[in-house]
């Protein structure tokens, strides 16, 4: 190698040495918010650093370096929440964005509830992601209503065989195409005509796909607590994780009654069966 290409070679070099030191550790780091991680570990006040839009280390990161850094002290950093209970997926189409939900902190949202769902689950997310895709992460859940529905129409009697059979086999389908589970809405036509033999049956092929679920009960009312335990038996004898729907206790005559549903719920956790249940944060429900 000559002078001159060794001078060139180790000028580069040098340049080289100068751009790398003069990269940040971070894009971005949040300074001092206490730092909740999901896992229901008490918070941390700390430090969150970022590269490349993900989140690279936690900890003390003073004296690192940092693009852009955001002081919160005295605010909380917390993961996107999830809201489980949506019945999103006509709008998201006209506002993609979901802005009241994305505002609110919400960063995955949950369709598919009360037994209504598409039945093709992989069309519906290529339709989702050929219109352009989402701001806030999209799942669903595989309805049994609307496989009910398909096979049987509105006949208030069981499945025969061959209808059972097929409506087992687009709860497989769902499951496949990314359903998180089977959710019914036995409060609503036509699922109220499902005898709970039916549901457990549908379930038994969500949970050897992994799935849970879910369920807008046959009654919130004066027949609620027979609804819990049709819900906890499900869960019993299809061997599936269960979540029951916005639980309440409707009507004035029945209230108080939640102490009794929640140690109906407390008795089969004891027993093995994961049940919970989620409700929603107002005082009047809405319904179809």
């Amino acid at each position: 190698m000559n002078r001159r290409s060794l001078i060139s070679a180790v000028g580069s070099g040098l340049l080289m040495f100068v751009l790398a030191s003069c990269t940040p550790d971070f894009d971005l780091v949040l300074e001092g918010g206490l730092v909740l991680d999901g896992t229901g570990t008490p918070g941390v006040v700390t430090d969150v650093g970022v590269r490349d839009g993900v989140i690279a280390e936690v900890g003390d990161l003073d004296g690192r370096s940092a693009s852009e850094r955001i002081d919160l002290n005295g605010l909380v950093l917390a993961p996107g929440f999830i809201d489980p209970h949506t019945h999103s997926r006509g709008t998201i189409f006209e506002i993609p964005t979901a802005d009241n939900f994305v505002r609110q902190g919400v960063t995955t949202l949950v369709e598919g509830n009360d037994g209504s769902s598409p039945l093709d689950l992989r069309q519906w997310y290529d339709s989702l992601t050929v219109a352009g895709g989402t701001a806030p992460n999209f799942a669903m859940f595989i309805g049994h209503g609307s496989i009910r529905s398909e096979v049987i129409g509105g006949a208030d009697r069981a499945p025969d065989a061959a209808e059972l059979l097929e409506m087992k086999r687009l709860v497989a389908q769902g499951m496949e195409d990314g359903a998180l589970g089977l959710s019914t809405g036995l409060f609503y036509f036509p699922s109220s005509f499902a005898e709970t033999e039916e549901v457990i049956e549908l379930s038994r092929v969500a949970a050897d796909a992994g799935g849970i679920y879910i369920s807008h009960m046959r009654d919130e009312a004066v027949g609620v607590l027979e609804s819990v335990r049709e819900t906890i038996r499900i869960g019993r004898e299809a061997g599936i994780p269960v979540q029951m729907t916005h639980h309440k206790i409707g009507a004035w005559r029945n209230f108080g009654r939640a102490a009794e549903s929640i140690a109906l719920m407390a008795e089969a956790r004891a027993e093995g069966i994961d049940i919970t249940f989620d409700q929603y944060p107002y005082t009047a429900s809405s319904t179809g």
